[in-house]
């Protein structure tokens, strides 16, 4: 049976009613669980109350005017659902899913596959092959792609001409298929400062920390020279940038428990800050090959200058997005 609650509250009242804010709630709480950026960002009620604060009197006069409970219950699932999506969109995970797909529809090295939302190499099969996460993060990790700021509004820019895509032809080849969100996930590992949240960070690649170290090649050729002289430099430009808590990182970045014990921290937070410095070295290096000698030389420059590291204990250990 049908009700109309919704419409004879509002037309007692003058405005909806707790009938609606029900229906209301019970759609946003049907909603949320779709779009995971937002989801655990505010309360059903905090939603709730911002999407009628957006669209109030035309969402009112809409709902108002339905025949019954149930035509409203669904016209507001609709217009919940555009709601959401904009302000996804709005969010620094849907701007980069955004940018990304507007990339891929631009390329003609990628195609939409028949599965909504997935994307294949043109000249590949539209099909799943059998790649892990940590596999395609390596792959992402690996290829160059060097990120500018813009001086006057801060806008990031992906890659020189042709390396972004790169680095998704590269991922897909290996993949087969990706939905948009999966490589949305990949390109926010790969470039942490887009995204505001850190949680992302926790799944960076994990480099092999046992292999930073000073090492003396057999043969030292011009080309090996030049690039030691650059890293070295690469890290003086940075050593004034780094927080304490970076500097601890690279200083016990092979010992956690060491890590743990000058953070004064668990585990957890000890390894959230270890990946969050090698990605963030990563993006800025440009790869993950070139991150390797950038750390080794910040390694060497925190060991010699570590008399003068201040300890860390009085530190607030908040994320910090320096570096």
């Amino acid at each position: 049976m049908t009700t109309t609650l919704i419409r004879d509250e509002a037309l007692a009242r003058g405005t909806l009613g707790i009938s609606a804010l029900a229906m209301m709630r019970s759609v946003m709480a049907e909603q949320l669980p779709r779009f995971p950026g937002l989801r655990d960002t505010d309360s059903v009620d905090d939603f709730v109350n911002s999407f009628f604060e957006d669209k109030a009197a035309g969402y009112a006069n809409v709902i108002t005017a339905l025949p019954d409970d149930r035509a409203a219950k669904r016209e507001t699932r609709k217009w919940v659902e555009r709601w959401l999506v904009d302000l996804t969109r709005k969010q620094p995970w849907g701007a980069l899913r955004n940018r990304l797909e507007k990339r891929l529809e631009r390329s003609s090295l990628f195609s939409p596959s028949a599965v909504k939302h997935y994307w294949f190499l043109t000249d590949g099969e539209d099909i799943d092959r059998q790649a892990s996460e940590a596999a395609l993060r390596e792959i992402a990790a690996s290829a160059q792609v060097e990120i500018s700021v813009a001086a006057g509004d801060g806008s990031v820019t992906l890659g020189s001409k042709g390396q972004l895509e790169e680095m998704l032809r590269r991922v897909l080849a290996a993949a087969g298929r990706l939905h948009v969100s999966d490589l949305t996930k990949i390109c926010a590992d790969r470039f942490p400062s887009l995204l505001e949240t850190g949680d992302v960070l926790t799944s960076t690649i994990d480099a092999d920390w046992d292999s930073v170290e000073e090492k003396t090649s057999a043969v030292y050729s011009s080309e090996v020279t030049e690039i030691k002289v650059d890293d070295e430099k690469f890290a003086q430009r940075l050593m004034p940038q780094l927080t304490k808590t970076e500097l601890a990182v690279i200083r016990h970045g092979g010992d956690a428990a060491a890590l743990v014990k000058e953070l004064g921290v668990g585990r957890t937070s000890a390894y959230n800050a270890i990946q969050k410095l090698r990605a963030r070295l990563t993006e800025l290096a440009g790869d993950s090959t070139r991150s390797q000698g950038i750390l080794a030389a910040l390694l060497r420059l925190v060991l010699d200058d570590s008399p003068n590291v201040p300890s860390l204990h009085s530190e607030d250990m908040e994320d910090s997005n320096v570096v």
